[in-house]
């Protein structure tokens, strides 16, 4: 990550001494830069979730039909085709 001018910088002894307030910054929001000896050697940044959705709601939209008149135009083209087997 690059440094922004919205990072705070904080070096490794004040991180050190105080963690507690730092964490609290980016549980708000805040991102901050951990520097030793003038050089950014870490990024503390909010937390992002995984964007993974339960199951339970992946199949509560998948029941649903989007469209009901596009779903009934598909059975009618449907049954005004004459599926046979090549095979047989």
């Amino acid at each position: 990550m690059i440094p922004t001018l919205d990072d705070h910088n904080i070096t490794v002894g004040q991180l050190r001494q105080n963690p507690t307030q730092m964490l609290a910054d980016v549980q708000g929001g805040e991102r901050y830069v951990v520097t030793s000896h003038g050089r950014p050697i870490a990024d503390v940044v909010p937390h992002v979730g995984s964007g993974w959705v339960p199951i339970d709601q992946v199949a509560q939209l998948l029941g649903k039909s989007g469209d009901e008149d596009w779903a009934r135009e598909l059975d009618e083209q449907r049954a005004e085709q004459d599926l046979r087997d090549p095979w047989q």
